[in-house]
């Protein structure tokens, strides 16, 4: 059996309730990436939980998409920083136990 790794827009936009413009836009700022299949404009299963966030700060939030643009780059240092405070804090351990 094989998996689907994509969704078309169109699909996608018609289950969210949202117009085909936006993921279109999102993808101008770099903040999703759109695939193309058998001509068709689709988007990765991978990236949906990211793009359901864009959504609530878009159409919830009524965050404008320079202001999603920020808040997505702010994130995503705060999710590297936390990694790398994760790391040293397992090599502080590592050292600290004398191993």
């Amino acid at each position: 059996m094989e998996t689907k790794n994509v969704i078309t827009i169109t699909e996608f936009c018609q289950h969210y309730n949202i117009p085909e413009q936006f993921i279109i836009t999102l993808n101008e700022y770099e903040l999703v990436e759109i695939a193309t299949e058998n001509n068709t404009p689709c988007i990765y299963v991978t990236e949906i939980q990211t793009i359901e966030k864009l959504i609530r700060f878009h159409f919830e939030l009524d965050i404008n998409i320079e202001g999603i643009h920020a808040i997505s780059n702010l994130l995503n240092k705060v999710e590297r920083l936390q990694k790398d405070v994760k790391a040293l804090h397992n090599k502080l351990t590592f050292y600290e136990s004398g191993t």
